[in-house]
């Protein structure tokens, strides 16, 4: 292989990746979400602003029971077989959309309500997602505008 042949390659494939550097930016630029794989550097979409804030929603769940007393218990507690990001996901997407949950979803719900309630029998859970301003300086979480709430019945 010739000196310039080798020469020709490299420029070559420095042209290429060139080329596919420049698709990659704009499809990055044209995308809402993160397009990956991509070469490129995350968008911190979710890092608090200048001055530390950051809105966020929180949730709390409360569960009644038919013996009248009533629990608040942790996403984590309920969804416990799931990892945190796909129970969010399915509080998020499932339940806070208002979309008529099926019977099998209200049972899984319920026999969850009954494990973390020691064998008691659930009337309802109730969801509420609470905006707030999280500042990371002060350490602080203000609720800002009205809940979001969802009771679902068993």
């Amino acid at each position: 292989m010739t000196l310039h042949s080798r020469s020709s390659w490299k420029a070559a494939g420095f042209g290429f990746l060139a080329v596919v550097l420049v698709v990659q930016g704009v499809i990055d630029w044209r995308s809402s979400t993160e397009a990956f794989p991509t070469i490129s550097m995350p968008t911190f979409g979710q890092a608090p602003d200048r001055e530390g804030h950051r809105q966020i929603d929180t949730v709390r769940i409360d569960v009644a029971y038919d013996d009248g007393t009533t629990l608040s218990v942790e996403p984590e507690d309920l969804f416990e077989q799931f990892h945190y990001s796909s129970a969010r996901f399915a509080m998020t997407n499932l339940i806070k959309s208002g979309e008529d949950l099926s019977d099998e979803t209200r049972q899984w719900l319920g026999a969850q309500a009954a494990r973390v309630g020691e064998g008691r029998t659930a009337r309802s859970v109730t969801f509420t997602w609470q905006p707030v301003d999280l500042d990371i300086v002060e350490v602080s979480a203000e609720p800002v505008g009205e809940p979001t709430v969802r009771k679902v019945d068993l």
